[in-house]
């Protein structure tokens, strides 16, 4: 999870302050430029130069100063720290003050910078109708296709936290094959697609994290008749098998008529290997496209014949969701089963997407689905298990996406006000889960089980985002896809 404070040893003061003996010298600060905040992140830039070294102090002190804050509440130093430099684990609602100086050749550190300031956010309370429309060109025509699916790829983490993202990329997926791309949500470039098959559901993952310049992109979208098409920097986006079900390993597990494979209808990738689910049943994975293992494996049936619309895995469980209420669970992500006891849904309800949030407190597992229904199920860090449990929101929406992010919260008494544990889940939450529903509504929650729609002003992401198909988040905030290239942002 990531930590709501930092404070480094006080024993490191002295050489902080004064320098180490060397034969450099203290540097004038750098020109600082506005901090930018998002949902409990931060990004700090100043203009650099060449040969200097800067190190970035930051409390939520507003007397901060390079050469005061060891005693100040949420203290933190980064040494020859990078511009940009991303914050995160911090507190929303809190303002943050940021300084810098500078050194060279490891000499003391030289006058305080400019101070600058931003306070953090919750994102999921300031939906925004992108103004550009995902949009292609096709036939020398400008097309906007329904987008299916819509994903994110980190590609460096935070300063201060190594588990999260700070920059990536969003992918979003849709009819006729469309492919696109973003840098920050909001301006999307559109790519060469090597198939025009609907494409429902698009993850990935870098490689080298943390090398922009060379991240090892990697990226799976999936669709329809068991399209997969894959991307590589380098080698742009190509089918590399169009017939996952063809695969030798495949058809030793009797797979469906490989002439007429079924359709694919989400995607996700837990250490570098990809795990898609879709129609009657189907859970398959693979490390390059190329190779793929149909499971459960050796065996020749399926856990269920039902579609199967969403996947996750957190906290060592993998849990795919589907039609008819169907959920399963898989503790290896070969063997998979119905839980026991299962929850009670109604009839004919879809659950279309499931997200899991893991913790030192404790685990949360949220799938959503047709007509208001939310499935949740918790686990504290004493492995006291809580069954599977069924509700539904007021209007009964139709919801069609869930993400998590981590919420920061105070940990150190004496900064603060500590949570208490969340009655409900009987553990701390750090979670902030958002729901999205078809019409463009969202709803928030930080423990799964109680629920709010969005505090915009309109209750919903605004007028003209209806038709949503898709949520992602990149921790910075979020992005929501839909029909005729719609898009709308929190951020």
């Amino acid at each position: 999870m990531k930590k709501s404070f930092w404070i480094l040893i006080v024993a490191m003061a002295a050489p902080l302050l004064s320098g180490c003996p060397s034969s450099g010298s203290s540097a004038p600060p750098p020109v600082m430029l506005p901090a930018v905040a998002g949902d409990g992140r931060i990004k700090v830039e100043w203009l650099p130069v060449s040969g200097v070294d800067y190190w970035l102090f930051s409390s939520t002190d507003p007397s901060l100063t390079a050469f005061n804050w060891t005693s100040q509440a949420h203290a933190y130093v980064s040494a020859d720290a990078p511009t940009p430099f991303y914050m995160c684990g911090l507190l929303d609602g809190v303002p943050y003050y940021f300084v810098t100086n500078g050194r060279t050749n490891g000499g003391p550190g030289g006058t305080s910078s400019q101070q600058i300031t931003a306070t953090p956010h919750n994102a999921s309370a300031n939906w925004t109708l992108n103004p550009m429309l995902i949009a292609q060109i096709v036939n020398n025509a400008i097309v906007y296709p329904d987008i299916n699916g819509v994903g994110y790829a980190s590609l460096t983490t935070c300063g201060n936290n190594s588990a999260l993202s700070a920059t990536g990329v969003f992918a979003a997926v849709g009819a006729g094959g469309a492919i696109f791309t973003s840098n920050d949500g909001l301006s999307w470039s559109s790519q060469i697609s090597p198939t025009t098959t609907n494409l429902n559901a698009v993850t990935g993952y870098a490689a080298s994290l943390n090398n922009p310049l060379a991240p090892a992109l990697h990226l799976m979208a999936v669709g329809d008749a068991g399209t997969v098409a894959y991307y590589q920097d380098g080698s742009g986006w190509i089918i590399e098998n169009s017939n996952p079900y063809a695969s030798a390993s495949l058809l030793l597990a009797n797979p469906p008529n490989p002439t007429t494979p079924n359709t694919l209808r989400s995607v996700m990738q837990i250490n570098g290997t990809f795990f898609a689910v879709g129609d009657a049943g189907t859970i398959i994975s693979s490390a390059d496209a190329i190779n793929w293992t149909r499971h459960p494996s050796g065996v020749t049936t399926n856990a269920t014949t039902q579609n199967l619309n969403g996947v996750t895995y957190g906290g060592g469980m993998y849990v795919a969701v589907g039609n008819n209420g169907t959920l399963l669970t898989s503790g290896d992500g070969d063997t998979w089963a119905v839980p026991t006891p299962a929850p009670v849904i109604p009839a004919g309800i879809n659950l279309q997407k499931v997200a899991a949030f893991v913790s030192s407190y404790g685990d949360i597992y949220v799938a959503v689905g047709d007509g208001g229904t939310i499935v949740t199920r918790t686990s504290n860090s004493g492995n006291s298990t809580y069954n599977w449990t069924a509700q539904t929101l007021p209007g009964a929406p139709n919801l069609v996406g869930i993400t998590v992010e981590t919420l920061g919260v105070e940990t150190n008494a004496a900064w603060g006000t500590v949570p208490a544990a969340d009655t409900t889940l009987g553990f701390i939450t750090t979670a902030q889960f958002v729901a999205v529903d078809a019409a463009g509504n969202a709803y928030t929650s930080i423990n799964g089980y109680n629920w709010t729609t969005s505090a915009n002003p309109t209750g919903a992401i605004p007028t003209g985002a209806t038709g949503v198909n898709a949520l992602t988040s990149s921790g910075f905030g979020y992005v929501v896809t839909g029909n005729s290239g719609v898009s709308a942002t929190a951020f």
